[in-house]
C-alpha cells in the first residue's frame, strides 16, 4: 500500500467517524410500559429551544395515546401515572444543533428509573429536532422505527 493510499484511508476513516449516530435504550427488567396511562412532564425551562423541544415530545407522546400533563410537585400521582423527563444537549458548530436527547420515565414517589432512551449524533451527521425526537421516542417505546439503520 502506497503512502498516498494510507493517507486517503486515514482521511476516509476520520470522516466516517465524524458522521456517526447512536440510539440506545434501557428498561428495568420487571417494568411494563403497557401499564402507563399518563405521563407528567416538567414545564419548559430556560434551556435553548426548551419550548419547541417540549412541544414536540408532548405531541409525540399524545400521538402514541398517552395523556400528558404538566408536572405539579404537589399533585399525588395515581396508578399508571409516571414522571417523564427530557434532557437535551445542544452544541455549536457554525449553527446550534441537538447533539443528544435523553428521555426517561420514572416511578412517582421514589423516582426509580423505569425506562430511558437517548439519541446522539455528531455535527457531521446532524439531524433535525423532529428526527432526533422521533428516534429517541421510538427507541424508548421499542417501536420498529428504532431499529432503523444508523447513517
Amino acid at each position: 500500500m502506497t503512502a498516498l493510499n494510507r493517507v486517503l484511508l486515514v482521511c476516509l476513516s476520520l470522516v466516517a467517524v465524524g458522521c456517526t449516530t447512536n440510539v440506545s435504550r434501557f428498561q428495568m427488567p420487571d417494568s411494563d410500559l403497557g401499564d402507563i396511562v399518563a405521563l407528567h412532564i416538567d414545564p419548559p425551562g430556560e434551556e435553548r429551544n426548551a419550548d419547541e423541544l417540549r412541544s414536540m415530545v408532548v405531541s409525540n407522546l399524545e400521538q402514541r395515546g398517552y395523556r400528558v400533563e404538566t408536572r405539579d410537585a404537589s399533585t399525588t400521582l395515581g396508578d399508571g401515572e409516571y414522571i417523564f423527563d427530557i434532557a437535551a444537549d445542544w452544541h455549536w458548530d457554525i449553527t446550534w444543533y441537538l447533539l443528544e436527547l435523553r428521555v426517561a420515565i420514572y416511578e412517582p414517589g421514589n423516582n426509580i428509573l423505569v425506562a430511558q432512551a437517548q439519541s446522539q449524533q455528531s455535527s457531521l451527521a446532524r439531524k433535525s429536532i423532529e428526527e432526533v425526537v422521533e428516534r429517541a421516542m421510538a427507541s424508548l417505546f421499542n417501536d420498529p422505527e428504532s431499529q432503523e439503520e444508523d447513517e
